[in-house]
C-alpha cells in the first residue's frame, strides 16, 4: 500500500480509535428504543405527541451523538494525542456524513411505523429490517477503516434482527427491544476500545493539531 494512502488510513481510523463513535451512536440506539416503546405504551393525547414528535427525535438524536462524540474527544482523546484538522475540502464531504446518517435513521424509523400497523405480518420484520441496515452500515464502516470491530458489530445486529423477527414479539415492541440491546452492545463495544486507547495513552497532554 502506497505511504499516502496509509496515512489516509491512519486518519480515519484515528477517529475511531477512542470509542466515542460507539457511544454517540449507543446512544441515538437508546433514544430510538425509549421513543419506539413509548410509542407502544402511551395513549390519549400522549400517544399523538409523540408520533408527531419522530423528527424531533431524529434531529436532537443526531445533535445528541455529534454533542456526545465531540465531547468525549475534547476531554479524553484530543488532550492525549493531539488534534487533526482537515483541510476545507475533506471538511466539507465530511459534513455530508452526519446528514446522511440523519435521512437513513429518518427512513429506518419512518418505515418502521408503517410496517408496525400493516395487516398480515406474521413476524416482526422492523427488527430485522433495521438489524440489516445497521448491520450493512458497520460492513461499510470496516470496510472503510480496515477495523474488525465493525464487522463484529455488523454480525451481532444481523443475528440480533433475525432473533426478534421470529420472537413473536409485537413489530415496535421488538424493535424497542432491538434498539435498547444494540445500544448496549455498542457502550460495551465502546466502553472496551476506550479502556484499551487510555491504557495505550496516559495523560500526557498535547498542545496544537495536524493539519492534513
Amino acid at each position: 500500500m502506497p505511504d499516502n494512502n496509509k496515512s489516509q488510513l491512519r486518519t480515519i481510523q484515528y477517529f475511531y480509535v477512542d470509542g466515542s463513535f460507539e457511544f454517540g451512536f449507543g446512544l441515538l440506539c437508546l433514544i430510538l428504543s425509549a421513543f419506539f416503546y413509548a410509542d407502544t405504551h402511551v395513549h390519549g393525547w400522549l400517544s399523538a405527541v409523540v408520533d408527531s414528535s419522530l423528527v424531533l427525535v431524529i434531529i436532537g438524536g443526531a445533535w445528541a451523538v455529534n454533542r456526545l462524540i465531540k465531547l468525549l474527544k475534547e476531554k479524553v482523546t484530543w488532550p492525549r494525542t493531539g488534534y487533526v484538522a482537515y483541510n476545507s475540502n475533506k471538511g466539507s464531504k465530511r459534513g455530508l456524513k452526519p446528514v446522511l446518517a440523519l435521512v437513513v435513521g429518518g427512513l429506518v424509523a419512518a418505515t418502521a411505523n408503517l410496517f408496525a400497523k400493516a395487516p398480515g405480518i406474521h413476524i416482526a420484520l422492523m427488527p430485522l429490517l433495521s438489524g440489516f441496515i445497521f448491520g450493512l452500515g458497520m460492513v461499510v464502516f470496516a470496510w472503510r477503516t480496515s477495523i474488525l470491530r465493525f464487522y463484529l458489530l455488523a454480525i451481532l445486529s444481523l443475528v440480533l434482527g433475525g432473533v426478534l423477527a421470529y420472537s413473536r414479539m409485537q413489530n415496535i415492541d421488538a424493535l424497542a427491544v432491538y434498539y435498547l440491546a444494540f445500544g448496549l452492545v455498542l457502550f460495551a463495544t465502546g466502553a472496551c476500545v476506550l479502556r484499551a486507547y487510555l491504557r495505550q495513552n496516559p495523560n500526557s497532554p498535547m498542545e496544537g493539531s495536524d493539519e492534513i
